[in-house]
């Protein structure tokens, strides 16, 4: 066995380097903790996984988009100010979506291997780009009559269908689940106060939330309280 200067520990195997800190082991083996070789004479293996590195065909595939995002929007304002359309500049509206899509990605990007924590992060995000959409193309109410209702209502059975399908622990997915079906309740509200015009998909939205909450309380009220005490510190 070899010592890391650098961690301090001591590594069996042939490679040349740390599998903590990447750094270059010793060249002389530690007698202290016995040979490096077996009992007939042979190397022992390596006990340290090899780790490939990462991905540059991804790399290469992100870079790619984005420079085609960069082409996209620098034509568009190119047409835009060649071909003038009476002061309307539709090549902003271009690069607010490619905008909001590059948004929407990083979320992803950040957080691909939590899917309920990325469900719940993504409402939100396409929530807010979709009523900042509305309210600057004229708010015809078509963020709050259907997208956004139909996105919780949606949010809620992917959650539930996620965590059945992959057999996650209560814990993984109730926070989640629990924090979206209570903010679906205040749909009613917009039917109430006469926000929305088509209110078929509020109602639905509510009545997915008051489901969902009777679930988690009646069947996991235990896992939810110990939940909330230990993310609340009570």
């Amino acid at each position: 066995m070899r010592r890391c200067p650098a961690c301090n520990v001591r590594v069996s195997g042939r490679g040349p380097r740390c599998p903590l800190c990447g750094g270059m082991l010793s060249e002389t083996a530690d007698p202290s903790v016995g040979p490096s070789v077996g009992p007939s004479g042979e190397p022992l293996a390596d006990v340290f996984p090899v780790i490939p590195p990462l991905s540059a065909p991804f790399k290469r595939l992100v870079n790619g988009i984005a420079l085609g995002t960069a082409a996209v929007a620098a034509v568009s304002v190119a047409i835009d100010i060649t071909l003038p359309t009476g002061g309307v500049w539709w090549s902003l509206f271009v690069i607010a979506g490619l905008g909001s899509l590059w948004l929407s990605f990083l979320v992803i990007n950040n957080r691909w291997w939590d899917i309920p924590k990325n469900i719940f992060l993504q409402l939100f995000v396409i929530s807010i780009l979709v009523l900042l959409w509305d309210f600057f193309t004229g708010f015809y109410l078509w963020s709050l009559n259907f997208v956004i209702p139909i996105l919780f209502s949606c949010s809620m059975v992917a959650l539930a269908v996620f965590a059945k399908v992959r057999k996650l622990k209560v814990e993984d997915y109730i926070i989640f689940l629990g924090s979206i079906s209570v903010i679906s309740i205040f749909s009613l509200l917009l039917i109430i106060f006469q926000v929305v015009t088509i209110v078929y998909p509020a109602l639905i939205c509510f009545a997915l939330s008051i489901i969902s909450l009777a679930f988690l309380i009646l069947f996991e009220g235990k896992s939810l309280w110990k939940e909330l005490q230990q993310r609340m510190h009570l």
